[in-house]
């Protein structure tokens, strides 16, 4: 770099900016300090020095140099929706609101404003304002954003307005290879309320990573021998009340702690409750990443000596996927957290079994495919349920109807599968619908499409949000379970099975569709599987009719449960860490990841 001494202010500025652009953030933060010291008031000056502060993960500073360049250029529309990102960061939720609707006011066709209020408004629960934000996106772009498509659909979906997906799905389809540019890449999650191909899905995946990937440097890694302990470090924002919690706790705390050094890098909400603590008590070491920036945490994790980094999130909700870009540790897997392929080439492995993906699938995943020998899903022995069936009116539930459960999210529910539930409600006038109360207008929604096909809306029950341990018990008041396609249930489809409910799965190719089919698969349930709409309908208007034989059925699941490895997290362990080793040993050697199956 220059020393600035013969440059005028303009000049500093484009060259600061320069090595802005290439990652060069050492450079660019040198440069902005010298055009400050050359002009103190220098409006692009502050802004983008702050700007450097929040990729630095200080954000504090951040906002308070971009207040002093929103003070000298108040009509900066970029200036207050970056300030609103600051303010984000530290978690003042409605200051960055505010933040963004005023860098709106200011230019309404504020591409960035519109999806980042978008992003906000979804995270804050108000999803008719996220889909207006994403549809303005979308307008402002004629189509070619990915990223404001794919939400945009998920945003509908989880309202259950569905007249708009056939268009976005086709939309998708239609966009070019993602390339670099303005427009961000379809987001993989989105993707899973659309009936896409494997093919399709690894493409989109792809895209996503690839975008993560040209931000950041990989870590270089040598191959090394074993220690005494192997150290595994698991990655995400859900260890507090959460649904991967629930599922892994077992699993965790069975670890051989002789073989394993077990390290938790956290970037969740801060929390105090029961799950938190006992997730902290499984674990040898425990790392809060939230403050840190993804190359700081990326560092911190390198510097703990992680040998394989087992990631729990994949692309969904507040995934920190840049710290997996960065390539911390020598190994890194996928597992649990998202229903199909990392994408591009950061992660080695991905943990699955045989049912979800069936041998033959393995061009569809960017990981090598590690398959364990029952179900990749964990589960928790520890769980409560009702140890005899709940009275259904305890529960709000008329006590001499059928009680069809659908307790998934209302992303999960689509025109396809409704079709076939009310198709059930019209042929058993005795039968209800027992649904999560996920969003009010959801629930209108769906009252309203039953409705107009001639069924009492009050024959939808919504079931209002509980505890876990709550929710469990109260399962056991439904008479059958269905599930949802092309995604299906994860955590749902274990708590409605280990209630002793029955669930009749419809499962395609993906990994997202095949969830609940490997569970009932390992349980030895393989007669509830169906592989088509027709199918699923068929077998759902049987059991409703052939009471006798469901009943059977239930008999038969509660006695499987009491005894199945796929409810004893630690009869997991074992397998996952047989899995682990071999991975490390491949790496010892030097050799390039290969995928397995664990016999």
């Amino acid at each position: 770099m220059s020393d600035g001494r013969n440059m005028t202010v303009d000049q500093l500025l484009q060259e600061s900016v320069k090595f802005h652009t290439a990652g060069d953030m050492a450079n660019a933060k040198k440069g902005y300090a010298k055009l400050l010291k050359a002009s103190p008031l220098h409006p692009d000056g502050l802004h983008l020095s702050g700007l450097i502060a929040m990729q630095e993960g200080d954000f504090k500073e951040a906002e308070r140099l971009i207040r002093a360049a929103i003070g000298i250029s108040p009509k900066a529309v970029a200036f207050h929706g970056n300030l609103a990102t600051a303010l984000l960061q530290l978690d003042r939720i409605d200051e960055a609101l505010a933040g963004y609707r005023h860098a709106l006011d200011l230019d309404p066709d504020y591409i960035d404003g519109w999806r980042n209020l978008g992003s906000l408004s979804a995270r804050t629960g108000d999803h008719e304002g996220a889909a207006l934000a994403y549809s303005n996106v979308v307008r402002l772009t004629s189509g070619g954003d990915g990223g404001a498509l794919g939400y945009l659909g998920l945003e509908l979906a989880v309202l259950c307005d569905w007249d708009n997906l056939p268009a976005i799905k086709q939309g998708l389809e239609g966009l070019p290879s993602w390339r670099g540019g303005n427009a961000l890449p379809a987001p993989p999650f989105s993707l899973l309320v659309h009936d896409f191909t494997p093919e399709e899905q690894k493409r989109f995946a792809d895209e996503a990573a690839s975008f993560l990937e040209n931000q950041y440097k990989p870590m270089s890694h040598k191959p090394q021998a074993r220690r005494k302990k192997l150290r595994l470090g698991y990655l995400s924002e859900d260890f507090h009340d959460h649904a991967t919690a629930y599922l892994m706790a077992e699993a965790l705390e069975s670890h051989d702690r002789s073989r394993f050094e077990i390290f938790a890098y956290s970037y969740g909400p801060p929390d105090k409750g029961a799950m938190r603590s006992r997730l902290r008590a499984a674990c040898d070491h425990w790392v809060e990443l939230g403050p840190l920036s993804p190359a700081d945490g990326a560092r911190r994790i390198k510097a703990d000596g992680i040998n394989i980094l087992v990631d729990l999130k994949g692309h969904t909700g507040l995934a920190r996927t840049s710290i997996l870009a960065c390539r911390p540790a020598p190994l890194q897997v996928a597992w649990l957290g998202f229903p199909g392929t990392f994408g591009g080439t950061c992660m080695d492995y991905i943990i699955a079994d045989p049912f979800v993906i069936p041998h033959g699938a393995e061009a569809n995943y960017a990981e090598k495919v590690v398959r364990l020998p029952l179900c990749y899903q964990p589960n928790d022995s520890r769980r409560p349920r009702a140890p005899v069936r709940e009275p259904k009116a305890k529960w709000g539930l008329p006590d001499d109807a059928f009680v069809i459960c659908v307790f998934n999210n209302t992303f999960k529910i689509n025109a396809e599968a409704l079709a076939v539930w009310i198709g059930i409600l019209k042929t058993h006038p005795d039968t209800v619908l027992w649904l999560l109360d996920f969003h009010p207008t959801a629930a209108d929604n769906l009252r309203n499409m039953t409705e107009a096909v001639g069924i009492d809306p009050n024959r939808l029950i919504f079931a209002p949000r509980l505890s876990h341990a709550e929710h469990l018990v109260r399962l056991s008041a439904a008479d059958l379970f269905l599930d949802t396609y092309p995604c299906a249930g994860h955590t749902t489809a274990s708590d409605a099975l280990w209630a002793g409910v029955p669930l009749v799965a419809w499962v395609g190719r993906t990994f997202a569709s095949r969830v609940a089919g490997s569970l009932l698969h390992a349980l030895g349930f393989d007669e509830l599987i169906t592989d088509s709409q027709a199918n699923y309908h068929a077998l759902a208007q049987y059991l409703v009719t052939d009471r006798k034989t469901l009943a059977q059925v239930r008999a038969r699941l509660w006695e499987v449960t009491k005894t199945s490895p796929v409810f004893e997290g630690k009869a997991f362990t074992p397998a996952l860490e047989a899995a682990l080793d071999t991975m490390w040993a491949r790496w010892e050697k030097g050799l390039a990841p290969e995928g397995f199956d664990l016999g």
